[in-house]
């Protein structure tokens, strides 16, 4: 066996050549080399592979979202076919309209002004300009804030005059509400009432009752009225839901007391319904199934103009907000203008009493007018090969008569079995006279 100090030896004197870094490297050396280089191969690969990738495979790039800038009088570059020319921002919430909520110095209830100002004129939308011979069309969109992306799907999309309704329940984050002034949208509260299908459907905690005590009812009116700051006026569209129930029973009138009192307004969503006084506001005169498709919405809208058209106005109410319903009422409001329609915000048509409201001469919507009372009934998709038009509505089908057969009834038979003859129809006041015969 050969020693250390030979094999040092014959290295100097040349008969060996000195062993590789490798073999002088301790077994934990070759180890840590080994790892290393492992994962260098493999990063090597990852990389080409990338490279050599084709795109459709590739990870999307997130963008950041950008808001749509609205036409308002402070952008002068804004441009878009759906913007309605001459909105303004809306003035953010007015410390002289607002009133300290008792044993809550965070919240605020609305009040009017010293000087008399009030909610409803302070944080309303400005009217556009409206053509001469245009009628006028509004749009409440409820459940806003209930989800963040939705609603600002809603804000990029939409124009100005699309009024929003939050619900008290669910309250919009504060970033949601300043955007929606900014860009010309008016807020009104949601107020939680009973539909007449409770307790099955509730609005939360703190729904006004039909069956609760005033006092009860009035805290819940306080507290919902202080989730925010900064509304027109307060509606019982709650996100697909109208608390009907509760506002049309006798216990509303402390709400609409209350309302009047402290400047707002008051829109009632449900179409048909009385409104009770003595505040004042505007009536629904259609509430959309936002549970319905592309072509389902297209048909709602379209029949939106056409209560417009008939009465000069019309107020539309959808909700909750769903992406098909955002996109429809996009696409349906860049071609107002074309059909001698103005989009208008909700208030501009809320300024009825409640006397008044309540008067068919004086209401826009579709149960004033009969020939309004329903609308048309949807088309289904057929093949080809079978007619498409709307289907007729659900009645007894009348049986065909034979051109060879009388239509007249026949007479009921006598007591004896024989049927009597039937007699001739009276002669009217404008029919001819008989033929009388030459002879």
């Amino acid at each position: 066996m050969t020693s250390p100090d030979d094999e040092f030896s014959a290295i100097l004197s040349g008969e060996r050549a000195p062993p590789s870094l490798w073999r002088r490297l301790p077994p934990s050396g070759r180890l840590f080399v080994r790892f290393w280089g492992g994962v260098g191969v493999l990063l090597l690969i990852a990389a080409a592979t990338l490279r050599f990738m084709p795109a459709s495979y590739l990870p999307e790039e997130t963008k950041p979202r950008k808001h749509v800038e609205r036409a308002t009088s402070s952008s002068p570059h804004a441009t878009g076919a759906i913007q309605t020319a001459g909105v303004r921002p809306i003035a953010e919430p007015i410390p002289a309209l607002l009133a300290p909520m008792a044993g809550d110095p965070d919240h605020h209830l609305p009040q009017r002004g010293p000087n008399g100002e009030t909610p409803r004129e302070a944080y309303a939308a400005a009217l556009p300009m409206v053509p001469q011979g245009n009628v006028r069309v509004a749009l409440l969109l409820s459940g806003f804030g209930m989800s963040q992306d939705m609603s600002e799907t809603a804000l990029d999309d939409l124009p100005s005059g699309v009024s929003f309704a939050v619900p008290a329940s669910a309250a919009a984050a504060p970033a949601l509400l300043d955007e929606s002034r900014k860009t010309g949208h008016e807020l009104f509260l949601a107020l939680p009432m009973e539909p007449a299908s409770a307790p099955l459907d509730d609005e939360g905690p703190h729904s006004l009752g039909y069956d609760h005590t005033g006092q009860a009812d009035q805290n819940d009116l306080y507290w919902s009225l202080s989730r925010f700051d900064g509304y027109v006026g307060v509606t019982n569209a709650f996100s697909g839901q109208d608390g009907g129930a509760y506002a049309q029973s006798p216990d509303f009138r402390m709400v609409a007391k209350e309302l009047d009192q402290r400047g707002l307004l008051y829109f009632n969503a449900t179409p048909g319904a009385p409104r009770y006084g003595p505040v004042i506001g505007g009536d629904a005169s259609f509430t959309f199934d936002t549970a319905a498709d592309a072509d389902g919405v297209d048909s709602q809208l379209a029949w939106l103009l056409q209560i417009a058209k008939a009465k000069g106005e019309a107020t539309g109410v959808a909700g909750p907000i769903r992406p098909v319903l955002v996109q429809r009422i996009a696409a349906w409001a860049k071609g107002l203008a074309a059909k001698g329609v103005t989009l208008v915000p909700v208030s501009s048509l809320s300024d009825k009493p409640a006397s008044a409201a309540s008067s068919p001469a004086n209401r826009s919507d579709a149960s004033a007018d009969p020939a309004l009372a329903s609308p048309p009934a949807p088309t289904v998709a057929v093949s080809p090969s079978v007619n498409a038009s709307p289907l007729p509505p659900t009645s007894t089908p009348a049986v065909p008569v034979s051109p060879s057969v009388s239509a007249t009834p026949l007479p009921p038979p006598a007591a004896d079995g024989v049927a009597t003859p039937a007699k001739p129809p009276e002669p009217t006041a404008n029919a001819p006279a008989p033929a009388t015969s030459g002879f």
